[in-house]
């Protein structure tokens, strides 16, 4: 009997013990849940990246997101630039298939695209006048992202690595030669198939900054 007294006596303290240990671990668990939910809410509650939609003549519509955390001083001058509605009526002055595809001379905007649509990039300078043009403000070097396909960079003149202004390109492909060059500042988040037909010579009819709500 003594014995049977002793061995429920030791049983539930062994329960009562294990009913401590599961209190213990409730109460750490509650404990940390407000703090997971804490880094959450600001994972939650980060402002998302500016984006931009752009209309090519006859192709379609591109969303390119913009790096503004990464890029800070080029993703600001580009949105000046929209902003200023600077890139309406600017052609795609120089398409290299594979390569890529660059915009934003704003001596484009008088030129017929049809009439460089078959040129060398060369030609397109030397007749048109084309490939040298700019807003007047550059921006320096901000090189933290690769050549993907389908992200936008900033072309620079060949004298200065930062002398970036109003000339962008799209990745046609993976360019990853290029990674350090120059400044990715964002990547197509909708529309890569119309970047996939732009041609030489299309024309870019409005860039807009996109509402947060949409």
């Amino acid at each position: 009997m003594l014995r049977l007294c002793a061995a429920l006596r030791t049983a539930t303290i062994f329960v009562s013990v294990l009913g401590l240990c599961s209190g213990i671990s409730q109460l750490a668990h509650a404990g940390a849940s407000p703090q997971n939910q804490d880094r959450s809410y600001h994972r939650l509650g980060q402002k998302p990246n500016p984006r931009v939609k752009m209309v090519v003549e006859k192709r379609g519509t591109i969303v390119v997101e913009l790096y503004q955390k990464e890029c800070p001083k080029t993703t600001a001058h580009f949105l000046s630039l929209v902003n200023r509605k600077f890139y309406d009526r600017t052609l795609f002055h120089n398409v290299v298939r594979g390569f890529m595809a660059t915009a934003g001379d704003p001596k484009s905007k008088t030129v017929d695209g049809a009439k460089i649509a078959t040129l060398s990039s060369y030609d397109v300078a030397t007749r048109y006048g084309l490939g040298g043009g700019g807003s007047g403000k550059t921006v320096p070097l901000e090189p933290h992202a690769g050549h993907d396909k389908g992200t936008i960079g900033l072309q620079h003149g060949a004298r200065s690595i930062d002398s970036g202004d109003s000339q962008f390109f799209f990745n046609l492909d993976d360019n990853h030669t290029n990674d350090g060059a120059y400044t990715v500042f964002g990547k197509i988040t909708q529309g890569i198939n119309v970047m996939d037909n732009i041609k030489q010579g299309d024309r870019i009819l409005t860039i807009r900054v996109v509402p947060l709500a949409q």
